[in-house]
C-alpha cells in the first residue's frame, strides 16, 4: 500500500478543495486551489496548533457552545461532492487528543463534512456526508481504538426509504468489511491520516488508516435497497463544517455532541481514488444494466491494479443470444435476441504479469413493458398533463386507446404516450392502452382516471375556515395556520429538517415521512380549534394525502427493511396516549383488497362516549360507495374529507369529492365532546407524550404516515 506523503499535500487537476490550515492565526481558512467561495471562518473565534513538517494546523477543543469550529458555505456543489461524478477521496490529518467514550458512551467525532446528524439544522434538509473517527464499541474510549468512518445522505424524496448509508460505515455496524481480525485503531495521541474513499460503479467504500487499508464495504447489503450512494440533495440546509457538528440553538442543544478534540490539518477532497485498493489483479464488482431484447447494449468490465494488457475470456455459463465478449476490451456487446432473466455468467480476467482474477455476474435482457402504474387526479376545468411511460421498449413507440374511453377535452398523444388537454367535468374513466415499439413488441395496461371537482384543486380559506395549513413558505420548521392563530403554528416532531418536497400534479412542496415516527409535525396542547369545539353545529375535516406504498420504510419487517404500510395518522390530537380527542386516518384494517380507506376515531370523556373505528371497511355497513371507489391502491394525490353535523349526528367520509361511508350516531352512541387532555395536535406521526424538536415520538413505532400529506383545512361547516 501507498504511504501517504509527510509533507502539504499540493494541488493537482483532481483536487477539488484543499485546507492547509497554514494561516496560523485569525478566523479564516482559505482553499489552497484559489476558490474564495470555500473559505471557512470560525464559528467564535479560530484556534490554532503545529503540526512537524507540515506548519500551521487547526486546534479544536470540545465544548457544548461550538465556539471554535470552522464553518465553510451552505448548498455548495464541491462541497457535496457534485463535482465527484465517479469517485472520491476525503482524507485528513488528524490528532485526536480527547478521552473518548462521551458520546452516549461511545466515540463519534466530526473531521469534516455537511450531514450534522439533524442537531443543528435551522431550516432547509438534512442531507450530504460526513467524515469522521468513530470507536468499535461502547464504552468507546481512545484507548478502545477509533478508526475512520463515515456517512452518506441522499435526498428524502421519491421512492422511500431515501438513499441513507446511516450507521453502515461505522465501525460497529453488521455491513463489517474488515480487512484483518484485528484492524489498526487509533489508540494515542499523535499524528494518523486518515481517508475514505468511494466508488460509484460498484457502490464500494474503502478505509485507510495510516496508508494502511482497514475495511472495505460494499452498498447496498444484500436485499437490502438502503444504503445506496446517490448525490441528488438539493437544499441542504447543513453548512461545510470541519472539526464537530453546530448544535441547535432554538431550542439550545448544548451536548458537545460529536465536537473534535484535538488537532486537524491538511482536508483534501479529491474526484479521484488516490490510493490503491488492491494489490494484484482484481476484477471490480458490479451490477451490470439489464439489457433490452433487441436493441444495442454494451457493457465495460473494469479492473483494480492491472499489469498491462489484460484479457478475457467466459470461464462459466453463456452469453444471451446476440451478445459477444470482446476478450481484448473487456466489454459484452451485440444485439440480445430474447429475454433471459438473471444469467449467470463467470469471467476470468488477466494480465500482462500472469495475475488472474474470476468473478460471477448476472446479465437480464428484458422485453418491454408500460412502467406507469397509476395516472394522477386532473381537475374539471384545469389543464391535464401525464406522459405513460415505458421501459425497454424500442423507439418509436406508438400509443392507441384500445378499450374505454378517455374524458371529453382529453387526448392521448400518439406518439409521446402523453394525455393532455382540459377535461370537462367530474368523473371517473377505466381505460387499456397500448404501445407497440419498432421492434413490433406490443404491451397493455388499464388505468383508472379521476376527473375532480373543480373546487378541490385549492383548499383555501374563507369566512367558514377555523384552521388551514397549506405548508408553504420560506420556513419549513414553523408552519402557520394560514388563518393567522400563532398558537397554531406547527414545529418539528424531531430536529428533522425540511421535509417538503414537490410532487407532479401538485403545485408546492408538502412534508414527507417515511412512517417511522421520528418525523412530523406538532402543534399545541389542548387547544380548542383543534379539539374541533368552535365548530358547533359541524365540521369539516380534509386533507390532501398522497400514500407512500404498500410497504414502508421501518420497523418491523416484511423484508430486509420494510413492514407493510396498513395504518397511517393523518392529523388529530389522539396519540399512543389515548388521551386526546380525535383522529383521521388512513387505513387497510379488514380491507377487502389491501387498499386504504379514510377513517375516524372521536374519544369523550367516559369509556361509553367511544366512537371507534368509524371506516369503511371496519364498518361496511355504512357503504355509500363500491368498494373500488372507497379505497386508495395507488401513489397518487387523493383528497380525504370527514363531516359531521351535530343535529343529525351523521359522519360522513369522502374521497375525492365522493361520499363514500355515512352512519348515525355509531353503535347508537351520540358524539360528545367533552374530553380534556394534554396531548399535542399532530401531523403524520402518532406521539407517545409531549414532542417539540425532539422529545417524545414513537420511534419505530406504528401508525405513523408514509407518504405526503398536503393542506389540511377544518371548516365549522359541512362543505360536501
Amino acid at each position: 500500500m501507498r504511504t501517504p506523503p509527510c509533507a502539504p499535500f499540493k494541488p493537482d487537476d483532481n483536487t477539488v478543495a484543499l485546507y492547509h490550515f497554514d494561516e496560523g492565526e485569525g478566523n479564516e481558512v482559505m482553499d489552497s486551489c484559489g476558490d474564495t467561495g470555500l473559505t471557512l471562518r470560525a464559528q467564535r473565534a479560530g484556534q490554532w496548533g503545529s503540526h512537524a513538517g507540515f506548519g500551521a494546523c487547526a486546534r479544536f477543543d470540545r465544548r457544548a457552545d461550538d465556539a471554535n469550529l470552522l464553518v465553510g458555505p451552505t448548498n455548495n456543489d464541491k462541497l457535496l461532492l457534485r463535482s465527484c461524478t465517479s469517485e472520491w477521496t476525503i482524507e485528513a490529518w488528524v490528532r485526536y487528543k480527547g478521552a473518548g467514550g462521551l458520546e452516549e458512551g461511545h466515540t463519534y467525532v466530526n473531521i469534516c463534512g455537511t450531514e450534522d446528524e439533524g442537531l443543528g439544522l435551522p431550516t432547509g434538509i438534512r442531507g450530504g456526508w460526513n467524515f469522521s473517527l468513530s470507536s468499535f464499541t461502547r464504552p468507546g474510549t481512545l484507548q478502545d481504538g477509533l478508526v475512520p468512518a463515515a456517512r452518506f445522505m441522499g435526498s428524502p424524496r421519491g421512492r422511500d426509504p431515501n438513499h441513507d448509508t446511516s450507521g453502515l460505515l461505522f465501525p460497529h455496524s453488521k455491513a463489517g468489511g474488515w480487512t484483518s481480525a484485528d484492524p489498526p485503531r487509533i489508540r494515542d495521541d499523535e499524528w494518523h491520516h486518515v481517508a475514505w474513499q468511494f466508488r460509484f460503479l460498484d457502490q464500494t467504500h474503502f478505509f485507510f488508516l495510516d496508508g494502511q487499508l482497514i475495511r472495505r464495504v460494499q452498498l447496498p447489503l444484500p436485499n437490502d435497497i438502503q444504503g445506496r450512494v446517490v448525490n441528488d440533495t438539493e437544499n441542504v440546509g447543513v453548512p461545510f463544517v470541519v472539526g464537530g457538528f453546530l448544535h441547535s440553538q432554538d431550542p439550545p442543544k448544548l451536548l458537545g455532541f460529536g465536537n473534535f478534540d484535538g488537532e486537524i490539518d491538511e482536508v483534501r477532497i479529491s474526484r479521484i481514488m488516490r490510493y490503491p485498493v488492491a494489490e494484484r489483479l482484481s476484477i471490480v464488482r458490479r451490477d451490470l444494466p439489464p439489457a433490452t431484447r433487441d436493441a444495442p447494449y454494451s457493457v465495460q468490465f473494469p479492473t483494480d491494479a492491472a499489469r498491462g494488457a489484460v484479457l478475457w475470456e467466459l470461464a462459466e455459463g453463456r452469453l444471451p443470444e446476440g451478445l459477444t465478449l470482446d476478450g481484448r476490451a473487456g466489454t459484452i456487446g451485440g444485439r440480445p435476441a430474447a429475454a433471459v432473466e438473471e444469467q449467470p455468467l463467470g469471467l476470468l480476467a488477466t494480465d500482462a504479469s500472469g495475475s488472474s482474477d474470476r468473478r460471477q455476474f448476472q446479465l437480464s435482457v428484458r422485453r418491454g413493458r408500460i412502467a406507469t402504474g397509476s395516472l394522477p387526479p386532473a381537475f374539471a376545468g384545469s389543464a391535464y398533463r401525464a406522459r405513460i411511460a415505458t421501459v425497454h421498449m424500442v423507439a418509436p413507440v406508438e400509443w392507441t386507446v384500445v378499450e374505454g374511453v378517455l374524458p371529453g377535452g382529453l387526448q392521448l398523444d400518439r406518439e409521446t404516450g402523453e394525455l393532455k388537454g382540459t377535461p370537462y367535468s367530474p368523473g371517473n374513466c377505466r381505460l387499456r392502452v397500448e404501445a407497440v415499439d419498432a421492434t413490433g413488441q406490443s404491451q397493455q395496461a388499464e388505468f383508472v382516471l379521476k376527473v375532480l371537482p373543480a373546487e378541490l384543486l385549492v383548499i383555501g380559506p374563507d369566512e367558514h375556515t377555523v384552521v388551514l395549513y397549506d405548508w408553504q413558505g420560506p420556513n419549513g420548521r414553523l408552519i402557520r395556520d394560514v388563518m393567522g392563530d400563532e398558537e397554531l403554528t406547527l414545529t418539528w416532531t424531531n430536529i428533522g429538517g425540511d421535509r417538503r418536497v414537490s410532487w407532479p400534479g401538485r403545485a408546492g412542496r408538502f412534508p414527507q415521512d417515511t412512517g417511522h415516527g421520528e418525523h412530523g409535525f406538532v402543534g399545541p396542547q389542548a387547544n380548542d380549534k383543534l379539539d374541533l369545539r368552535s365548530c358547533k353545529e359541524a365540521w369539516t375535516v380534509e386533507a390532501w394525502i398522497r400514500r407512500g406504498g404498500p410497504l414502508q420504510a421501518y420497523g418491523e419487517r416484511a423484508d430486509a427493511h420494510h413492514r407493510p404500510f396498513t395504518f397511517g395518522h393523518i392529523c388529530g390530537t389522539y396519540d399512543k396516549t389515548e388521551r386526546g380527542v380525535w383522529e383521521f386516518y388512513l387505513s387497510a384494517e379488514n380491507s377487502p383488497d389491501g387498499s386504504m380507506a379514510p377513517g375516524v376515531h372521536f374519544l369523550g370523556a367516559e369509556p361509553e362516549q367511544a366512537l371507534m373505528d368509524l371506516h369503511p371497511w371496519t364498518r361496511p355497513e355504512g357503504l355509500v360507495a363500491g368498494r373500488a371507489e372507497a379505497g386508495i391502491s395507488d401513489i397518487e394525490w387523493h383528497h380525504a374529507a370527514w363531516q359531521y353535523e351535530a343535529g343529525e349526528d351523521i359522519h360522513q367520509l369522502f374521497l375525492d369529492g365522493v361520499l363514500i361511508w355515512q352512519m348515525r350516531s355509531p353503535d347508537g352512541r351520540r358524539l360528545v365532546n367533552n374530553r380534556r387532555h394534554d396531548a399535542q395536535f399532530s401531523v403524520s406521526t402518532r406521539l407517545k407524550g409531549f414532542a417539540r424538536y425532539g422529545g417524545a415520538f414513537d420511534f419505530l413505532g406504528e401508525g405513523h404516515f408514509f407518504g405526503q400529506i398536503g393542506e389540511i383545512r377544518i371548516s365549522s361547516i359541512k362543505r360536501y
